[in-house]
């Protein structure tokens, strides 16, 4: 979770929006629609998150998001289950 908000916040406002609905596969014309918001405007903020996290496509920033809260996910899952096992160990 800690990973998401630090990935999000470097992040504006409108480019989290513009990023949300990417991650639910919406077309740049569907984000038109959606954020009532000129095409330019958003290709311009497309390619803001492309560049702060510096990949080159909107897939690679979205398959880099959901490794990176994959990642973070099992992080906490392995801690979990290590915090588990000396828990019962010690039971």
């Amino acid at each position: 979770m800690l990973k998401e908000k630090l990935f999000l916040k470097q992040l504006t406002s409108s480019e989290q929006g513009v990023f949300a609905l990417a991650l639910d596969g919406y077309s740049i014309t569907e984000m038109q629609d959606v954020l009532f918001k000129e095409e330019n405007a958003i290709k311009t903020q497309r390619r803001s998150i492309l560049q702060k996290i510096n990949v080159s496509s909107m897939k690679e920033a979205i398959d880099f998001y959901k490794k990176t809260i994959q990642t973070s996910s099992q992080n906490f899952t392995n801690y979990h289950q290590e915090i588990f096992q000396k828990l019962v160990k010690t039971s």
